[in-house]
């Protein structure tokens, strides 16, 4: 504890040296907060002052820990990793798996064999990919007027697999589903 203000020190020498326009950092035991401080700005030149609870988009990095949430879940019996995730995602009961495109430029869908599954979201097991590597989906996307996972909008999850669950491996959206809460979308800030 008497290191404390030490990582203060630290921290705001880093945003003086221009290293980072700003910081938010935070230590806790099992039962209590030991450390939190902010420093720095928002925004430069001159935007609000970062506080304890500046929100941050973190992309990627919210998948660890979606998944280690998820995990301890399923170690405490709350979750299982192989039953039908449909269960606490009603969304996902009847995935569609798209096949291509016909003739006329229309997808071709097919219901997904399997169920997906907790372990399919957090494996990139699922079928959902990502449009910015996956050409058919990107045009599926500006077919259907389907925005970007990056715009936030829980619209952007509203999509068919590229495979059948379990099949493959793709980088995809499926922790974005994961990270639902018993079937009640919520709101995610921009």
């Amino acid at each position: 504890m008497d290191r404390l203000p030490k990582v203060d020190e630290v921290l705001r020498s880093a945003v003086k040296r221009g290293d980072v326009p700003g910081v938010v950092a935070m230590a806790t035991k099992r039962d209590a907060a030991i450390y939190e401080g902010a420093f720095g700005r928002r925004g430069l030149p001159d935007g609000a002052a970062m506080t304890a609870d500046t929100v941050f988009w973190i992309a990627s990095m919210i998948k660890a820990i979606t998944s280690t949430a998820a995990m301890q879940l399923v170690e405490q019996g709350k979750l299982a990793l192989d039953r039908p995730i449909a269960d606490l995602l009603p969304e996902l009961a009847a995935p569609q798996v798209l096949e291509g495109f016909d003739e006329a430029g229309e997808p071709r869908l097919r219901p997904a064999r399997r169920p997906i599954a907790l372990r399919h979201l957090i494996t990139h097991t699922s079928g959902f990919v990502y449009d910015i590597w996956n050409e058919p989906m990107c045009q599926y996307m500006a077919l259907k007027g389907i925005p970007g996972v990056i715009s936030c909008q829980d619209a952007a999850l509203d999509l068919p697999l590229v495979f059948d669950p379990g099949e493959m491996w793709d980088y995809g959206i499926g922790i974005d589903w994961g990270r639902q809460s018993g079937g009640a979308r919520q709101r995610r800030a921009p």
